[in-house]
């Protein structure tokens, strides 16, 4: 999913952190699995809910 200027709305890590988010797993288990930081993922879901919270726009297309 892309937003109209062609540009995807998530990073590819970011698409992995929310898959595993909606796993159920923990920040330490995202963060061990990817070999990044707790911060970074903590980083990546912020973006993440930015993207999905964002008034007015009909961004949700993406998770299905």
């Amino acid at each position: 999913m892309s937003n109209q200027k062609g540009k995807p709305l998530l990073t590819n890590r970011e698409r992995e952190v929310f898959e595993l988010l909606v796993q159920d797993r923990t920040t330490k288990e995202i963060a061990q699995q990817l070999f990044i930081s707790e911060k970074t993922v903590r980083n990546h879901i912020s973006n993440v809910m930015q993207c999905i919270c964002k008034k007015g726009d009909k961004h949700m297309e993406w998770l299905g």
